[in-house]
């Protein structure tokens, strides 16, 4: 039983396993954690290659009391290596729990779940924890997929 002792919904896993495939499947898929708080399940799957669009996105989700809803996401993250080397991708687990907008029960419901979905889901690359909406911007993130390597 994990710790939060919330389950993965199967669609969570199907959709990551459709995301791995590529072949023009999602780009990203949103997590969130039911309403009756008893598993996670999938927020939104979108194809849309714009990173800033999937960012606002997840920036943008709400609980019903207004509060920045926290999320759990997966990003495929695609980039040009250096030097001719060629195309690579990384497929980043990124935890976006906003600590200055976000009640603390739901923090910490979200912070003590995450390594519950993680587990389920075979294949992430990188790991990514954004506290507020300064940490996920997308120069950070290639930087750390391609380890400092990709053509700008």
């Amino acid at each position: 039983m994990p710790v939060s002792g919330l389950s993965v919904n199967p669609d969570c896993v199907s959709a990551f396993n459709e995301l791995k495939l590529g072949r023009g499947g999602p780009k990203y898929i949103i997590y969130k954690i039911s309403d009756d708080q008893k598993e996670i399940v999938v927020d939104e799957i979108g194809n849309e290659a714009d990173y800033d669009v999937f960012r606002e996105k997840l920036v943008g989700k709400k609980e019903k009391s207004g509060k920045d809803r926290p999320s759990y996401a997966i990003y495929d993250v695609e980039f040009e290596l250096e030097g001719g080397e060629g195309k690579r991708s990384k497929i980043a687990f990124i935890t976006y729990i906003n600590q200055d907008s976000t009640g603390v029960k739901s923090r910490m419901v979200y912070a003590s779940s995450r390594e519950t979905l993680k587990n389920a889901l075979n294949g992430i690359a990188m790991n990514w924890q954004a506290n507020d909406p300064g940490e996920l911007e997308w120069a950070d993130l290639l930087k750390e997929a391609s380890k400092g390597k990709a053509v700008s």
